[in-house]
């Protein structure tokens, strides 16, 4: 099982140095980046060449606790990015379009990305382009009016079907998994499992394991349960905990469905981005239109229903996902219906049979996140990290808030469908 690391952060310094190393203009400025992401703390904005020819760009570590195969990474980032730019100049979208790839900046070397060397193992270093006059946006509920919302939610939905467009020229067999074992439901399921048992050694947990040696390596530990006997009984025996159980259990056959739909043929593998949150499209500052899908480091070969339903399942939710009173979690359909008007109204080959399955797709994302943060919390959260200053159930409310979501999308089910069905004609 491999070791955890407790690395230092970056110094200014040490960010000059490293990007003196890639293809830019000097002098070059290092600023911190303040709308990093969870994952990849280090990050840095670049200011480079003469004050009337500056330009900006983001450096980025690759976190090496999270990627343990960061070429594997790189790779498939790269091999994202070329399939953008080379449908972009066959002209595969119209001219009122807006869409801008990442652009990655080699090294002086003429490397694609930078490993140094440190503490005896590599860290992988990128730099890249920033896209200009863009704006994000954290979360729908933080947007005031209610019009500007469904224009947001509908260019979202465009930008995930752009996304499509133009990668799917990809052959989806040549991209290996960044994460060995993410977004595998019955992996998820396994590590629920061993920790119900109770397991707190690999050869207690060796029924629960998976087979591959790769995929055992990199996820062992979330099979494992971390915390003190009295504190897991504790969490274990929350009454509000155990109906999340219960659920969970219920529903494993129906949270299987894509996954097991994608091995028997069903459902096609395409590439898709593997992390379709708000917050990772950016939109223009001037039209309001979708301009980007960034944060590439979760591109693999899955069916295009897990990213549709994960960007439905957090865009529907009223009440956000740490609100503890689940009686609050709420579905705005409206925000769904115009998800699915931007998504279908530009989206290219698509199935009948996938398009069918878009309503529990949302359902189903909802409930594998739902089993993820339950099974953090058991085992002691140790891959949702708890941050300093964070409620220590934090998890459990999160696992709590996607169990609710999904019992309202459950109810609401027959109206998301009307949505999406209206939003395909």
């Amino acid at each position: 099982m491999a070791k955890r690391e407790n690395l230092p952060p970056t110094s200014i310094e040490q960010a000059l140095k490293i990007a003196a190393r890639f293809d830019i203009a000097e002098p070059i400025k290092v600023r911190d980046f303040t709308c990093k992401g969870n994952i990849n703390k280090d990050t840095f904005l670049i200011l480079a060449g003469p004050q009337h020819r500056r330009q900006e760009y983001l450096l980025q570590l690759l976190n090496p606790e999270v990627f343990t195969r960061p070429q594997a990474v790189m790779d498939a980032m790269y091999c994202c990015i070329q399939a953008q730019e080379k449908a972009l100049s066959q002209g595969i979208l119209g001219q009122d379009d807006e869409w801008e790839p990442i652009r990655l900046i080699h090294t002086k070397a003429g490397g694609r990305y930078l490993q140094l060397l440190s503490r005896g193992k590599f860290r992988c270093w990128r730099m890249m382009r920033k896209i200009s006059n863009v704006c994000c946006y954290k979360n729908l509920r933080r947007v005031p009016d209610a019009s500007q919302r469904l224009r947001i939610a509908e260019q979202a939905g465009r930008g995930l079907a752009l996304f499509g467009i133009l990668t799917a020229g990809i052959d989806a067999t040549t991209i290996a998994c960044p994460l060995p074992g993410y977004r595998d439901t019955r992996l998820y399921y396994d590590q629920l499992m061993s920790v119900l048992a109770g397991c707190r050694t690999g050869q207690e947990a060796k029924a629960f394991l998976p087979a591959g040696s790769e995929v055992r390596a990199s996820t062992e530990r979330h099979f494992l349960v971390h915390i003190p006997l009295r504190e897991y009984k504790r969490r274990l025996t929350d009454p509000q905990v155990r109906p999340l159980i219960e659920l969970a259990l219920e529903e494993k056959h129906f949270a299987l469905t894509l996954q097991e739909e994608l091995q028997q043929g069903k459902l096609k593998k395409v590439v898709i981005h593997g992390d379709t949150k708000l917050e990772n499209f950016l939109f223009s500052s001037i039209s309001g239109k979708v301009k980007a899908l960034v944060d590439l480091d979760t591109v693999m070969a899955h069916t295009w229903l897990s990213d549709w339903g994960d960007l439905a399942r957090s865009l529907v939710n009223t009440a956000g996902e740490t609100e503890r009173d689940p009686d609050k979690i709420e579905i705005d359909l409206e925000i769904l219906k115009a998800l699915a008007q931007g998504f279908l109204g530009s989206a290219r080959f698509l199935d009948s049979y996938e398009v069918g399955l878009m309503p529990e797709a949302v359902q189903i994302m909802a409930l594998e996140l739902g089993v993820r943060f339950l099974a953090d919390y058991l085992r002691g959260d140790t891959y949702f990290k708890i941050s300093p200053g964070q409620p220590p159930d934090l998890n459990k409310t999160r696992a709590m808030v996607q169990f609710a979501l999904f019992r309202k999308l459950r109810t609401k089910a027959v109206d998301a469908r009307r949505c999406i069905e209206q939003a395909s004609n």
